[in-house]
């Protein structure tokens, strides 16, 4: 095994995990579902985000309101189809992980790979291309298979979910 500057080659490209595609208004559909998911929504702009390179973040609103909030980093996009996936991926960490206390480095992966499903899954069903967010299923490879099907079980549920509230809004 070696690091990475102790090989010799070209630069490893970056990896586009952006979706793609016309979101119309899938932003300002999500933002308005947010109360139906029980989510309190704010899109900061960039020059007052506050956690770094992340895109977006859920946490709890207040040590009183244990209600999840999501905040999306603008980033002044005009890709409204990332913006899009990056709020169904918090939304779904408030669906899925609002409650979970394990915060170890296995179990915080694991959570990113079901939001991130999540996100891929109503992404697609929203018209979106979202295949630059798949590479992240490869983490199940060593995964039982039990496990694989419950986390499954719970990402369909969660994109139902969602998909449910935005079909409900038309």
């Amino acid at each position: 095994m070696f690091d990475i500057s102790q090989t010799d080659g070209e630069p490893l490209p970056d990896l586009d995990t952006e979706a793609t595609g016309d979101a119309g208004d899938l932003v300002g559909q999500l933002t308005d579902a947010s109360d139906e998911l029980g989510v309190t929504v704010q899109i900061i702009p960039t020059d007052e985000w506050t956690h770094g390179e992340a895109k977006g973040i859920c946490e709890q609103l207040s040590l009183v309101d244990m209600q999840p909030r999501v905040e999306i980093r603008d980033r002044d996009r005009e890709n409204d189809a990332d913006l899009a996936r990056t709020l169904i991926h918090e939304y779904a960490h408030a669906l899925l992980h609002f409650d979970v206390d394990d915060d170890t480095e296995t179990e915080r992966s694991k959570r990113e790979v079901e939001a991130e499903a999540v996100a891929y899954v109503v992404g697609r069903y929203c018209g979106l291309d979202t295949s630059g967010s798949a590479f992240y299923l490869a983490v199940w490879e060593s995964d039982d298979p039990e496990v694989v099907r419950e986390r499954l079980g719970r990402i369909s549920t969660s994109a139902q979910e969602v998909i449910d509230t935005l079909e409900a809004r038309e």
